[in-house]
């Protein structure tokens, strides 16, 4: 989502920050976050990709207050969904209401939908966990993740025959479900 009335020079400077993340390249988001800051003033926008850039590199205090700020704004979706990323290593109960928050202002948003199907089902919380995934998978069914993170939780719930027919149908290779497999056994040691 972009700021209204921003000139094409900040929309392509944003999209090239977003390609940066995409890309792992935190440090130089941040640095033409900054650059871009600095030649047009900060917007939520730029907050957003800082926030992003700042969680990724382990920064949570900074991308905290970032997201925080950004919760009264066109942006709320986003930041609700980074601090549950930053809360799912502290807190998964906090971390699954941000999540679900998220998800409740963009509900067709593929990676929100995962996260809290993901947050869930590492939590136990496998019935609630199997809509969420479900939704994503079906939302895009070329993305991997979802489909995997799926599967996974169908194996944990014993439903093989569902879990087999997912892998079929998607191409998975009988290393991949066996490496899902021994996946869905970590998850369901306790911890």
């Amino acid at each position: 989502m972009r700021e209204r009335g921003r000139g094409d020079d900040s929309v392509v400077h944003a999209d090239l920050i977003r390609g940066m993340l995409a890309k792992q390249q935190y440090y130089a988001a941040l640095a033409h976050v900054e650059d871009q800051k600095r030649s047009s003033g900060a917007t939520r926008e730029l907050k957003l990709l800082e926030a992003e850039a700042r969680r990724n590199l382990g920064q949570s205090v900074q991308a905290e207050i970032l997201y925080k700020e950004l919760l009264s704004t066109d942006f709320r979706a986003d930041a609700e969904h980074g601090l549950g990323l930053l809360y799912a290593k502290r807190d998964i109960k906090v971390a699954v209401q941000h999540l679900r928050l998220a998800v409740q202002r963009r509900p067709t948003e593929v990676t929100f939908r995962n996260d809290l199907g993901y947050a869930l089902m590492v939590s136990g919380r496998y019935k609630e966990a199997l809509p969420e995934l479900a939704t994503a998978v079906e939302l895009d069914q070329n993305n991997q993740l979802s489909r995997n993170n799926l599967i996974t939780l169908l194996l944990l719930t014993k439903d093989e025959t569902r879990a087999k027919q997912i892998a079929r149908n998607s191409g998975v290779s009988d290393d991949e479900l066996a490496g899902l497999r021994r996946k869905a056994q970590t998850l369901m040691k306790p911890r």
